[in-house]
């Protein structure tokens, strides 16, 4: 997966440098985001975290972007088993970096996807008798997402993403992690979509 991640990144940054000549300023966009996120749809609804961080997407054509992002956030993974006995409420910090293609399918609406790469810091598992530093069990993993988003002012857009992941959290367990976050994203600079080619 890895291979894969490092792949798509080289690819995104080729076709990004062979255009750049054709792609004006204005046509790149940047901001903030800031997101609500709802984990383990497999297992249980009610484990919520926050996070927050950036993005910036430069223009390729009039409809097609490269996404990238990145963010961090405080992670809530729901009951799970490191081993024989021990099983507990695993949280952790979260550092994740997004790339992959935009498109633009209205003059107000996105629609992106591509891979994600997550990093974890400070892995917990939360038991009936206590917390245990996990750091040794657990490693960092890719995920899939899957995002759509409205502009709804000049500055201001709500979006919805779905993230699936590829590989598991812990190295002793075959758990998927699946993710929908709903998000705002604050725009720093860049021209709205329908603004472009006037």
């Amino acid at each position: 997966m890895k291979k894969s991640f490092l792949t798509l990144t080289l690819l995104c940054a080729t076709i990004t440098t062979l255009v750049a000549q054709d792609i004006t300023p204005s046509k790149n966009k940047f901001g903030a985001i800031l997101s609500t996120n709802f984990f383990g749809l497999n297992d249980d609804l009610n484990h919520v975290g926050v996070g927050g961080g950036f993005y910036f997407s430069r223009k390729i054509t009039n409809r097609l972007s490269i996404y990238s992002q990145i963010d961090g956030s405080w992670r809530n993974y729901g009951d799970v088993a490191i081993s024989p006995g021990l099983s507990g409420e695993f949280t952790t910090g979260n550092l994740a970096l997004y790339i992959g293609p935009m498109f633009d399918i209205g003059k107000s609406m996105n629609l992106s996807t591509g891979l994600m790469q997550n990093y974890l810091f400070n892995p917990e598992l939360k038991t009936a008798t206590g917390t245990k530093n996990i750091s040794t069990e657990t490693t960092n993993f890719s995920s899939l997402f899957f995002d759509f988003r409205y502009q709804i002012s000049n500055k201001i857009s709500l979006g919805t993403r779905y993230e699936w992941g590829l590989n598991s959290i812990l190295k002793t367990t075959d758990r998927k992690v699946t993710n929908i976050a709903f998000n705002l994203f604050i725009h720093f600079g860049g021209k709205r979509s329908q603004e472009k080619n006037k």
